[in-house]
């Protein structure tokens, strides 16, 4: 007779679980990695930005093109810092994600373990009822020629 774990549902179920959340994990991965090119961006345009203020201002003569450039850079810095804000938000779900993940992989390793305890419970019990059949049949065979011995 196999082995039957009576378990075997909640431990699909488990695995499911744990599928789930590696994949909600891998999704918070890359919103992440997504944000954080998005603030890379951000960086290398207002690094852009005053380069090209700084190569213009020798040459500019009028006061509202120095405001207009100005204005530009610090609406770059919202943006950047607009950006900094989701990626801090991207950061904790990817926490989130993996702190999920990581409980569904306990249970599902806890199920795992207790499936291996039944399964050697089972394997023991077998191995027992095996050795007490032969011992039965040993003993049989043993009483058979001492009978058969007693009798000649």
């Amino acid at each position: 007779m196999a082995f039957k774990f009576r378990a075997q549902a909640a431990l699909d179920l488990r695995t499911r679980q744990l599928q789930h959340a590696q994949r909600e994990l891998a999704r918070a991965e890359g919103d992440r990695d997504v944000a954080r090119r998005r603030v890379a961006d951000a960086e290398q345009a207002l690094i852009d930005a005053r380069a090209a203020a700084a190569e213009a201002q020798p040459t500019i003569t009028d006061c509202s093109a120095l405001q207009w450039y100005r204005f530009w850079i610090v609406r770059l810095e919202h943006e950047r810092t607009a950006h900094l804000a989701t990626l801090a938000a991207r950061d904790e779900a990817v926490a989130r994600a993996a702190a999920t993940c990581l409980q569904a992989q306990q249970k599902k390793e806890s199920l795992h373990r207790f499936r291996e305890k039944a399964r050697t419970g089972y394997e023991a019990a077998e191995a027992a009822a095996e050795r007490k059949l032969i011992d039965e049949l040993a003993t049989r065979r043993y009483a058979a020629t001492r009978q058969s011995a007693n009798q000649s």
